[in-house]
């Protein structure tokens, strides 16, 4: 891929947004970036916010010079936020983006608990992953968004899920959130 902007929704140590060379625009709450995420990036726009934040008081194509090509939502591990931001990015996309939802084939039921707390999280024979239960959007775009094309790949080390032919105009996720 090689795309002319990235989007991306939780950074935190900026592992995934360092491989972009594009202009690109990362989201997270509370950074704790550790490597040289602008490299040879053209621009790199941080905001220090939640998702939900964010979309309330800012646009990202104003940032990103356009619809956001490719994006990867790896935020709050918990349903509801990544269906929020799923419907808030689609906004902003045109129809051949692409969005990356990261967690998505998780390894054992485990570490799909709710709480990163959990005490079953220590059965899992990796009790320090946690993808909580982000799994649940693709059943629900499967069912609520058959326009989509929606694809689940094996991914080390708890899978993606990767979704096209978006929608921008859609309300159907709101319309039924």
């Amino acid at each position: 891929l090689n795309p002319k902007n990235y989007f991306e929704i939780g950074t935190q140590k900026g592992n995934t947004l360092k491989l972009a060379k594009c202009v690109s625009l990362a989201v997270d709450p509370k950074f704790m970036i550790t490597a040289d995420v602008i490299g040879s990036k053209p621009a790199l726009h941080a905001f220090q916010v939640t998702s939900d934040r964010f979309f309330k008081e800012y646009d990202p194509t104003v940032y990103l010079g356009g619809p956001i090509e490719l994006a990867f939502l790896d935020g709050m591990h918990l349903f509801e936020f990544l269906l929020r931001d799923f419907a808030n990015t689609e906004r902003y996309c045109r129809k051949n983006s692409i969005i990356a939802l990261h967690d998505c084939a998780p390894c054992d039921e485990y570490i799909t608990k709710r709480s990163i707390h959990d005490p079953q999280r220590k059965k899992s024979k990796n009790p320090n992953w946690w993808t909580g239960d982000v799994w649940k959007l693709i059943p629900v775009l499967r069912k609520y968004r058959p326009d989509l094309n929606v694809h689940v790949i094996d991914a080390a080390p708890t899978g993606m899920g990767i979704v096209t032919n978006l929608n921008p105009a859609s309300t159907v996720l709101w319309d039924n959130y």
